[in-house]
């Protein structure tokens, strides 16, 4: 039925209203006096426009993140940690700090353009980490000024909740059985493990025995969980590609949701060969850092996964982009994640405006888990989480707290050898 001519005109108010409480928002925001809307003739630039004023990185416990201040004393945060290059990445923070002075955070496009590139020397997880961080910091800033969570921001949701999975571990198959059973507990519906946690404690690792132990593990939870769970076997990129070739013939029988990084990563065309011996699907991407990366896997359809991450693709902006362009392939996206309460929510956020994703990793769901600096995490229901609530990323960032925790920088990860005492990949 059409509306009546007053419904339309009651509603057309309405709309004008909202428009002009939000503008006055972002002038009383910039420090001006709120006026009269501009006229159709003036140009946009005729609105007042918040800047940047200052930009710096905060390193925290083991985290690295970012931290964006308007002229008016908005603030907004974002998650640059990686834990393998703290300092390059706040190196490379302090190199794109000069292309956001005095600019409009509202460009966020234009500011994750300039800061990748104007800067001759590019890519890679330096440049990707760093920009994260800005582009999550400049949607938080940005969710603050509307007044929306940043999933309305992208344009709304595409779903209500959004499907999560935990982790295992354990030096025994026995001891990840355990665990897997205690997630389920939890109303998770998807569990990741990796097994050789008892080489890696020995700085060790050969193709054969890893296989092995990852085909033990994975005949272990799939008995203590039964068939309605679904197993992601990760492999961390360790495998030669006839080693993953062999392990998806043996886990084939066990039915994994997906393995995960079968192979190293510097070539992906290694991907075509292990695609070519399976069906068992696989997933690949927390290891690229923008859509460039995703190329040749995305292209040639050699994953049925795709798993950016948020802190180290190149945040939110970039994520949605890798998104688009792999929906053209149906390829869906299934988000790495293990950062802490910021990331995970800019994850969430992300996820909730993505068309094509089946799920996110969730390492705060294994376990009752607390934000510290940062805080709260997603609540999540049934193995769902549930949207943040709030402007921006809806999470609070404890200054106070951040600055005394002094920075220690992670621990080396295992330095591991082979039998003959080769180098092998973690």
């Amino acid at each position: 039925m059409n509306a009546s001519p007053t419904t339309r005109r009651a509603l057309l108010k309405g709309m004008a209203a909202a428009g002009l409480a939000w503008s006055v928002d972002r002038h009383a925001l910039a420090g001006v006096a709120s006026g009269p809307e501009p006229t159709a003739g003036l140009p946009a630039r005729a609105i007042a426009k918040l800047k940047i004023a200052r930009v710096d990185p905060v390193l925290t416990g083991s985290d690295v993140f970012v931290r964006i201040e308007t002229d008016a004393g908005l603030v907004g945060y974002g998650d640059a940690t990686n834990h393998f290059l703290p300092y390059t990445v706040e190196g490379a923070l302090k190199d794109m700090i000069p292309y956001l002075i005095g600019e409009d955070p509202d460009r966020i496009p234009y500011l994750w353009e300039s800061c990748f590139r104007r800067r001759f020397q590019r890519g890679g997880p330096s440049t990707g980490t760093a920009l994260a961080g800005i582009d999550q910091a400049l949607w938080d800033l940005k969710g603050k000024a509307y007044g929306v969570p940043v999933y309305q921001l992208l344009g709304g949701m595409a779903r209500t909740k959004v499907r999560v999975y935990g982790h295992v571990s354990g030096n025994t198959a026995a001891e990840a059985a355990r665990q897997a059973v205690q997630r389920k507990e939890r109303g998770l519906t998807a569990i990741r493990f990796r097994a050789f946690h008892s080489y890696d404690a020995q700085d060790f690792h050969e193709h054969k025995l890893a296989v092995r132990q990852q085909i033990e593990y994975l005949a272990a939870i799939r008995s203590a969980v039964g068939e309605d769970i679904d197993l992601i076997l990760e492999c961390h990129g360790r495998y030669e590609p006839e080693w993953a070739i062999e392990l998806a013939r043996l886990a084939a029988p066990y039915r994994p949701l997906y393995i995960e990084d079968p192979v190293r990563h510097e070539n992906p065309e290694a991907l075509k060969r292990v695609r070519a011996h399976t069906d068992v699907p696989l997933a690949i991407g927390e290891r690229y850092h923008n859509k460039w990366d995703c190329r040749e896997a995305v292209v040639n359809q050699w994953v049925d996964y795709l798993r950016p991450d948020v802190c180290h693709c190149g945040g939110i902006t970039e994520l949605m982009r890798i998104a688009a362009f792999a929906d053209v392939f149906y390829i869906t996206l299934i988000p790495h994640n293990n950062a802490g309460a910021l990331g995970s929510a800019a994850t969430l956020h992300a996820a909730l405006a993505i068309p094509n994703l089946t799920m996110i990793e969730a390492p705060w769901a294994n376990s009752d888990a607390q934000g510290d600096v940062v805080q709260p995490f997603p609540r999540v229901e049934n193995g769902y989480a549930l949207p943040l609530e709030g402007p921006g990323l809806g999470v609070t960032f404890d200054e106070v707290r951040a600055k005394a925790k002094p920075f220690r920088q992670p621990s080396l990860q295992p330095r591991l050898r082979a039998t003959d005492g080769s180098v092998r990949d973690f």
